[in-house]
């Protein structure tokens, strides 16, 4: 029987980003509060492991948690990261995608996406948040998965003074009308430091906006204060810490196997 939350879970609101077979991600098991529905939980997304239904389980939740941290690290779980997470409320402001006339920005599909993902390799290259295990091209398959057809309307190349910036990819949040996020945001090495993200950041927003978005919610690495600047830069207010722990599947052949076969199409 395949992993899914149930409904008193859902109720509760924890949050399940279904990336499959490459990832599951969950948001908000603290809200859960009790120990033994909790480790109920994680029981079953050991199954889902062990049985190489998906390949890496990634949970969230708030820094201050201490006993769910103590829950996951006794299940193997180990911490990828520390995040700050930021929030907007778009009905304040409305964002201008072209207020900064060097700044383009094109949609990017079909054959080109090649190209698109060739540069958000590079854009990944040095960031200060913890990488991704994943290759770029499985992110991109297991994006496809997780926010369905809207990917194809979700991936922006953006460019200064028509010279290659960076990239973008504004979507709505899944199971939500309202909720913009940014599944990822990139700047090319050879520009960072120049004060450009404030600018790229701005355009994910003002897409985001176009996309139907009446809030933002985004994060970044404790320790990535460049971003942090950049949030507070485009009027994003802090309103959370979190960490989040990964467990991978023991079946690590099938899982490398896929990892070099995936195809990908847009």
């Amino acid at each position: 029987m395949s992993f899914s939350l149930k409904e008193s879970e859902l109720k509760a609101g924890v949050k399940l980003l279904d990336g499959r077979p490459f990832y599951l991600s969950l948001e908000g098991i603290e809200k859960l509060k009790e120990e033994e529905v909790i480790e109920s939980l994680l029981d079953r997304l050991d199954s889902a492991l062990k049985s190489n239904e998906v390949n890496q389980v990634s949970i969230t939740l708030d820094r201050f948690f201490t006993k769910g941290s103590q829950l996951l690290e006794k299940k193997y779980y180990f911490l990828q990261s520390t995040t700050i997470e930021y929030y907007k409320k778009f009905q304040l402001e409305k964002m201008v995608a072209n207020y900064n006339r060097s700044i383009t920005y094109e949609q990017v599909g079909g054959s080109r996406i090649d190209a698109f993902l060739s540069m958000w390799e590079l854009c990944s290259k040095g960031s200060l948040n913890s990488p991704s295990k994943h290759s770029i091209h499985v992110q991109y398959e297991a994006m496809k998965q997780e926010i369905g057809k809207q990917y194809k309307t979700s991936c922006f190349s953006v460019y200064w003074d028509d010279k290659p910036l960076g990239m973008v990819i504004p979507i709505i949040e899944p199971g939500t009308n309202e909720e913009g996020r940014l599944f990822y945001m990139g700047i090319l090495p050879e520009w960072r430091g120049k004060g450009l993200g404030t600018p790229l950041h701005q355009l994910g927003l003002a897409l985001l906006q176009e996309k139907g978005a009446t809030y933002y919610i985004g994060s970044t690495g404790i320790e990535n204060k460049p971003m942090q600047q950049i949030f507070r830069n485009n009027n994003c207010k802090p309103i959370f810490q979190a960490v989040t722990y990964v467990k991978e599947s023991p079946k690590r052949e099938t899982y490398h196997f896929m990892l070099k076969e995936v195809k990908y199409s847009y």
